[in-house]
């Protein structure tokens, strides 16, 4: 995520407003809420950005309106976050506003890890009034092993962990840091019973060994979305089947839900799914190719907008305008490894393969595009590096700042990604995806998903003899299946309320303002929000959604308002 240099978060926080927010949170917070129980939830806000944590937030106190329960908040950050990511983080400001918002404890439990790798012989955990010991963690070796690699890619900014790397003084470093978060995490599972975890990310250390504990001890986590208004997943112990992780779990069951209620629900959102495709054609809420602004703008209308831009990208690129094009979108290489399946060793060995793949296959022409923030990730200029192993053979190599989405439109024919939301975006507008690994939308039946590297080669084969033989490759059910997701992620499971802006208010004055007016002028009855945690605890969906996406058809009309027949 691109950070907003410092002063523009001193701005918020050093002004009138954000004291006066705090009292407006505490007071309300405590007429809305259930007493306090024994049990505790447990809340993330290791993210500088106050957006998030009040997202957290609101998620863990809608819970407590209905679960009687504490709030226990942690937080912190350590060297190679701030150094990689982090340019303003404030613990203290998290602190008040999670205090504000109702927590009896916030612990910083970075600084824990530390003090207890600093002491040999380190004592209990004092958390919410309770003295917890610190025993060994029950975690898989294999496990934390994987956890650590992933953190040490996201760290070092590189896409695999060599030998070399593994007997360095990082790998220690990350492993022992690792061990202690997992040791903590289990000590507070153990000790306070939580009802829930609620976290921004499921990915790395700090965060991912939260959900591994969480899993382990059989306590649902909901991870909440920085993007749009109110959005999160969830994964509840009663609908785990077993899959070796959170984002794997959840790609069956979002599926599952996507064919029963929304796809079943297609005539009824049919024209919600066509505005939301328009919009999608310049917006940057996600997923949207992480761009914005004039590059991010489709305004190709007709397949006769399409051709001539074509025609003119082909010349400036030197395509050979008797062949398709075959665009593969590299994902940024040390995005959260193994996340989720991936059918290949790390995300650079599938780029590479498939670029050693591409020098074979002169019958279609290769474009192989970076990812728009591609240095927040990589630090080894992999991208250049293998374009410079290709120099003089077919694929073409290119920033996709380069390009506009009106130019990338009109040239691809084919798109090949792993779980970028290019996989998405592609479908939404007629051009086919083939995805070498799985994203949340997998499930949804608009990509074309390889199961393995063999079933990857053979469907890329596939593909291209259909593009050269003019087959298809895409159908008109595959198409409207996409726009239906895309109106589902950004419309049915994006609850609006004024308890929590749309993430583009930023990091504003106007943001702390506005949730300070509706906690002091609206009352609570009915608030979506509210609605939407109690009805997807009650029933274990995988995620909010804005209406109850079960009800009958006649109901199901009349709550989705808009244009819609009844």
């Amino acid at each position: 995520m691109v950070t907003a240099p410092i002063e523009v978060q001193k701005s918020l926080t050093d002004t009138a407003e954000f004291p006066q927010f705090c009292t407006t949170a505490l007071e309300f917070w405590r007429r809305n809420l259930l007493p306090s129980g024994e049990r505790v939830i447990l809340v993330e806000a290791m993210s500088q950005d106050i957006r998030v944590t009040l997202r957290n937030l609101t998620i863990a106190n809608a819970l407590r309106r209905f679960i009687p329960a504490k709030l226990v908040v942690f937080t912190g950050a350590d060297d190679d976050w701030n150094e990689i990511l982090w340019t303003f983080f404030d613990s203290e400001v998290l602190s008040a506003i999670s205090r504000a918002y109702g927590a009896v404890d916030v612990i910083d439990i970075h600084e824990l890890v530390d003090s207890r790798i600093a002491d040999r012989e380190p004592g209990d955990l004092h958390v919410a009034g309770k003295d917890l010991p610190v025993a060994g963690s029950g975690i898989e070796p294999a496990v934390l092993d994987e956890i650590v690699r992933a953190t040490l890619c996201r760290v070092l900014k590189v896409a695999r962990v060599t030998d070399e790397i593994r007997a360095g003084a990082k790998y220690a470093e990350v492993r022992r840091r690792s061990e202690q978060f997992s040791n903590i995490y289990d000590a507070l599972f153990t000790g306070l019973d939580p009802v829930a975890l609620v976290t921004s990310h499921v990915d790395y250390n700090h965060w991912g060994l939260a959900v591994e504990t969480a899993t382990r001890f059989n306590v649902p986590t909901v991870h909440v979305q920085s993007t749009g208004t109110f959005k999160a997943y969830a994964l509840f112990p009663e609908k785990r089947r077993g899959a070796a992780t959170f984002r794997a779990e959840l790609t069956h069951q979002i599926g599952e839900f996507f064919e029963q209620y929304v796809w079943s629900n297609r005539d009824r959102l049919r024209s919600s799914a066509e505005l939301t495709a328009w919009r999608v054609k310049g917006n940057w809420g996600r997923p949207a190719w992480w761009r914005g602004g004039a590059m991010a703008a489709i305004e190709l209308q007709t397949p006769e907008d399409r051709l001539s831009l074509r025609e003119h990208a082909l010349t400036r690129f030197g395509f050979d305008p008797d062949k398709p094009v075959v665009a593969v979108f590299n994902h940024a290489i040390s995005d959260a490894p193994r996340t989720n399946v991936e059918i290949f060793d790390d995300l650079a060995a599938w780029y590479e393969a498939t670029a050693n793949y591409a020098t074979n296959r002169d019958d279609v022409n290769w474009l192989f595009i970076d990812h728009p923030n591609q240095d927040l990730y990589d630090s080894t200029g992999f991208f250049d590096s293998l374009k410079a192993r290709h120099a003089g053979s077919p694929p073409v190599f290119l920033p996709s700042l380069e390009l506009s989405k009106n130019v990338m439109w009109s040239l691809v024919d084919l798109g090949v990604t792993v779980r970028g939301s290019i996989s998405n975006e592609l479908p939404a507008f007629g051009i086919p995806a083939i995805q070498a690994g799985w994203s949340e939308w997998s499930q949804c039946g608009f990509t074309i998903v390889a199961e393995d590297a063999g079933d990857y080669w053979k469907r890329l084969d596939d593909s291209i003899e259909s593009l050269l033989a003019g087959r298809p490759l895409i159908t008109e059910e595959q198409i409207e299946r996409a726009r239906l997701w895309a109106w589902f992620y950004r419309s049915g499971a994006d609850v609006s309320t004024q308890l929590v802006q749309p993430w583009e208010m930023g990091r504003t004055q106007q943001l702390l303002r506005a949730v300070s007016v509706s906690m002091r002028h609206v009352e609570t009855d009915a608030d979506p929000a509210f609605t939407a945690v109690r009805r997807m605890w009650a029933r274990k969906d995988p995620f909010l959604t804005r209406i109850d996406m079960t009800m009958p058809p006649e109901e199901f009309a009349l709550a989705l308002g808009g244009v819609s027949e009844l």
